[in-house]
């Protein structure tokens, strides 16, 4: 067992305001015994535990360090029922999850912020379709607002507020209060002066590469979202085609091998975007060719298995990990709802159009709506 009594007696000593002698006065031992303890040089005998803890409000339990062990694998355990929740899409049981961790560990940062998050996600992840969406969404988004705002505030670990503001600017903003998420937004360091950035001049080697490789992989998901939000800004159709062709093209050059894992699924994004941009200019070919290949990259990415190794250059270090989701129906039942817009009406008829449905449909999984 690691022992950590003496950093706990130490913080312990700062929490109550009090000096080594305070102690020794109180065990009737002397200081150079109390300060032996802290340095990590002794241990009190046994039959001093239950006083200190006394003397702490504590137990001895908590004094040993065997309370935060014990808390630590409780919360390692619940982290591991919220992975095989993530692959199930099962966001209502993340919440629930998360909602009796909290009651157990109401002060601890990390669980406060996965409660967030799991409200959050849950908030996103009814269907379209369902009458009570927008009360069950706000319901959801209000209690992550107000966990949030708390944990942005009090969090003992800064990781958990800059995620627990991230999390607030798009309950804030799904909330109709942008502006207020534009405010704690501006608060956030810039990108480059985050971990990822610092430690590139730190690490060298085996460790240096590992970490300039996950830190490109993180660097593409940014490339990802930001791709995504220029089909916001004033792009006519054959601008959005070029730009969402050239992101295309990036990831192709970066990943040599052809060995995609989630970025399966940004092609597949980016192909439909252009086709959709092609079937407002009426080109049939140019749609059917760009729908082919957005499924081929869906199917990809749901036939995809974990832990399968990368050979491209830029990312041999790292495994394909699937990642977790908000919802329990696949990437193949995404595209095919898409498919079933209006926006392609006009080639519906086309046989290549209804072939691309049925490979579409050998794949896709319904799934519950939450």
């Amino acid at each position: 067992m690691d022992i950590t009594l003496g950093e706990n007696l130490k913080e312990l000593r700062k929490k109550k305001n009090n000096t080594q002698e305070d102690l020794a006065d109180f065990l009737n031992i002397s200081i150079a015994a109390v300060s032996k303890w802290e340095r990590g040089e002794s241990y009190p005998d046994i039959e001093l535990l239950p006083r200190i803890a006394v003397f702490y409000d504590t137990t001895v339990d908590d004094l040993l360090g065997v309370g935060e062990t014990r808390k630590k694998q409780k919360i390692r355990e619940y982290g591991r029922q919220m992975s095989e929740f993530f692959g199930s899409g099962d966001s209502l049981a993340n919440v629930e999850l998360w909602r009796n961790a909290a009651k157990e560990f109401p002060n601890d940062s990390e669980v406060m912020f996965y409660l967030l998050q799991a409200l959050t996600n849950a908030a996103w992840s009814f269907a379209a379709d369902d009458k009570d969406r927008e009360s069950q969404k706000n319901e959801y988004l209000k209690e992550a607002v107000e966990i949030g705002e708390a944990l942005s505030a009090n969090a003992n670990d800064q990781t958990f507020v800059y995620k627990a503001v991230y999390r607030l600017c798009s309950a804030y903003k799904e909330l109709g209060e942008v502006e207020k998420a534009v405010k704690i937004a501006n608060k956030l360091p810039e990108a480059w002066m985050g971990r990822e950035e610092a430690l590139l001049d730190l690490l060298e080697g085996a460790e240096l590469k590992a970490h300039s490789q996950n830190f490109l992989s993180s660097l593409i998901s940014s490339f990802h979202n930001v791709m995504n939000d220029f089909r916001r800004c004033d792009y006519d159709d054959e601008q959005i085609i070029r730009i969402h062709g050239k992101a295309i093209q990036v990831i192709k050059l970066l990943f040599e091998d052809g060995d995609y894992g989630v970025r399966h699924n940004s092609l597949r994004a980016w192909y439909g975007v252009i086709a959709k941009a092609y079937a407002k200019m009426n080109d049939a070919d140019a749609v059917i060719e760009n729908l082919n290949a957005a499924a081929d990259h869906t199917i990809a990415y749901d036939l995809l298995e974990d832990d399968v190794p990368y050979t491209s250059l830029l990312f041999n270090t790292l495994k394909y990990q699937k990642p977790g989701k908000t919802y329990t129906y696949n990437e193949s039942q995404i595209l095919l709802k898409q498919l079933a817009t209006e926006h392609f009406d006009f080639c519906r008829d086309d046989e290549r159009f209804a072939e691309i449905e049925n490979r579409l449909a050998a794949v896709a999984r319904e799934g519950v709506k939450i």
